[in-house]
């Protein structure tokens, strides 16, 4: 595999119930199931491994800027208890979508804001932290 084959740079866009916005960094996305693991008598060198029923969500944080305009005022319905049909992120190459990741079902859990100190010249952050119950992701190599 040559290096070139990476996806470098990590353009992305996010679209949250049909409304695309931008964030400066998507972190938590992951999946995971829950198992149950059975050591039997007899013979076996190898426990049994049981899919068990999903008991907790996974999470996904969202990070952005906070900017002063129109279309930030529209974020600002993203509050806690809020639910999310509908999340898309979608990897670019190269102005070609190669990836693209579905979240179903998603409720925001927590939002929170970064440190506001009046010494400082940094930009004021928002995150948003929403549990769902899976990922789907859809591989495109060759770019759409």
């Amino acid at each position: 595999m040559a290096s070139s084959d990476f996806i470098p740079g990590y353009s992305f866009s996010v679209n949250l119930d049909g409304f695309n916005y931008s964030f400066s960094r998507v972190s938590n996305l992951s999946g995971a199931m829950e198992i149950d693991t059975i050591i039997e008598g007899g013979n076996n060198d190898a426990p049994v491994i049981l899919r068990k029923p999903k008991k907790s969500p996974d999470y996904l944080i969202l990070e952005r800027a906070l900017h002063s305009t129109v279309a930030d005022v529209a974020f600002s319905f993203f509050k806690e208890g809020r639910q999310i049909s509908a999340i898309t992120i979608t990897v670019k190459r190269n102005g070609k979508t190669v990836r693209m990741f579905f979240i179903t079902n998603g409720v925001i859990v927590q939002r929170e804001f970064s440190p506001m100190d009046a010494l400082e010249s940094s930009v004021l952050l928002q995150s948003l932290k929403i549990a769902h119950t899976g990922i789907t992701e859809l591989p495109l190599p060759f770019g759409m």
